[in-house]
């Protein structure tokens, strides 16, 4: 199995689950930060006359978005058999990629995300690229427990900044790729214990 694979998927919401099901997530509390460019990233794909601003209705249908995308990706942990990664990522997309490989593995291990524990995420700024691109910047703390039928697979904490990149396909915002800027085991990097 590739290394660099295993890492992005266990980074990029591995456990995902918990007794409900339930996303909890939060957006900047005062709303700054929502689709605003910032200098320090660079875009050279499109004009900068091409880049229109989102509204206040596409801020609020991205992040409904997004918490939509986050329940099925819960789901698909609570349950992988039925699980459908393409009905929240872009077919293909790496994202896409990785998360077929880490259903199939938790399919053949019979690993499920059930129990104690839950996911929870901060939208802390989101780019818009173009109408239909948006980089969504995240902290992540999943606690959720991993099982395998009665036995305990994983019971462990992790904590990850992860840069998603959502695209707009046929009218729905889709996961395309989800980049760990940086994880860790040892502590909760998004205060949300504090």
């Amino acid at each position: 199995m590739n290394k660099k694979w295993w890492i992005t998927a266990l980074v990029i919401l591995g456990a995902c689950g918990g007794t409900a099901g339930e996303v909890v997530g939060q957006i900047p509390r005062n709303g700054q930060g929502l689709l605003e460019t910032t200098p320090d990233v660079r875009v050279t794909t499109l004009p900068e006359e091409k880049v229109q601003r989102s509204t206040t209705s596409g801020i609020a249908d991205l992040e409904s978005s997004f918490a939509q995308l986050m329940q099925a990706r819960i789901e698909c942990g609570q349950d992988p058999y039925s699980c459908d990664v393409g009905t929240f990522t872009e077919v293909n997309s790496p994202i896409y990629q990785d998360l077929q490989q880490l259903m199939t593995t938790r399919r053949s291990a019979n690993i499920t995300a059930t129990g104690g524990g839950a996911i929870r995420y901060r939208i802390e700024k989101t780019d818009a690229l173009s109408d239909s691109r948006v980089l969504v910047y995240t902290c992540i703390t999943d606690d959720v427990v991993l099982v395998d039928g009665d036995i305990i697979f994983d019971d462990s904490m992790m904590s990850s900044f992860v840069t998603f990149t959502m695209v707009k396909v046929d009218g729905q915002w889709l996961w395309n790729k989800g980049t760990p800027t940086r994880w860790t085991t040892e502590e909760d990097l998004c205060d949300f214990d504090a």
